[in-house]
């Protein structure tokens, strides 16, 4: 395969589009970074309009000799880059089918039980307070025990082995950092997986944990 031209089109604060970072990172992948002001409406003018049907990020343009291909929703960008890059893998392979198994459940019940729950656009766009999303909290907290209880004794979400799960996961679950939440007595696994994955270098070379925090902080109300 020639080697692709990926541009990525992103909001830096973004959950979502900080996926699509983590495994660009991950794969060893050269990219061009195009952040849009979301508060200022970039997103809906040309190109990027006519590019996102939906005009949301992360949206990701990959070329090689053909037409290029457009991919938005962040679960389908790091689904696509691991199908098209398989080295190093991010999905265990169906020789390990209870590590695979663990892989794919938590990757459905982010999408059904997890990210239901995420506030970050109520907060950054809306401006909402915490009495406004309290109930909205209680059920992002009321996850936090199956996260735990999946954590225990783990490395990672599907064992020892970094996942596409973990680079769903991970952003949203910065929500209880936010929060102000002790999981550091009250989820130990999962504080320490917290620490695991902010220090690894996919992580940390996009830069987002202290963006993010920065940014949630500045837009919550008083």
């Amino acid at each position: 395969m020639t080697n692709p031209r990926i541009t990525l089109y992103s909001f830096p604060p973004s959950q979502n589009a900080v996926r699509t970072k983590i495994a660009l990172h991950e794969k060893g992948l050269a990219f061009e970074d195009v952040p849009l002001d979301l508060f200022a409406g970039e997103h809906k003018q040309p190109p990027f309009a006519e590019l996102s049907p939906r005009q949301q990020v992360p949206t990701l343009v990959y070329e090689t000799d053909g037409e290029p291909i457009v991919v938005y929703e962040s679960l389908a960008t790091i689904r696509f880059l691991d199908d098209m890059h398989p080295e190093p893998s991010l999905m265990p392979p169906v020789s390990e089918p209870r590590a695979r198994a663990d892989a794919l459940m938590r990757l459905e019940e982010f999408q059904a039980k997890l990210d239901p729950k995420n506030i970050f656009g109520s907060v950054v766009f809306r401006r909402l307070g915490r009495e406004a999303l309290a109930d909205r909290i209680d059920a992002l907290l009321a996850e936090l025990p199956h996260w735990e209880r999946y954590l225990a004794g783990r490395e990672y979400l599907a064992g020892d082995r970094f996942t596409l799960a973990d680079i769903a996961v991970f952003p949203l679950l910065m929500h209880f950092e936010v929060l102000g939440y002790d999981y550091a007595s009250r989820a130990p696994a999962l504080h320490a997986y917290m620490d695991r994955m902010k220090a690894r270098p996919s992580v940390r070379a996009t830069g987002w944990v202290d963006l993010f925090i920065g940014v949630v902080a500045a837009r919550e109300p008083e």
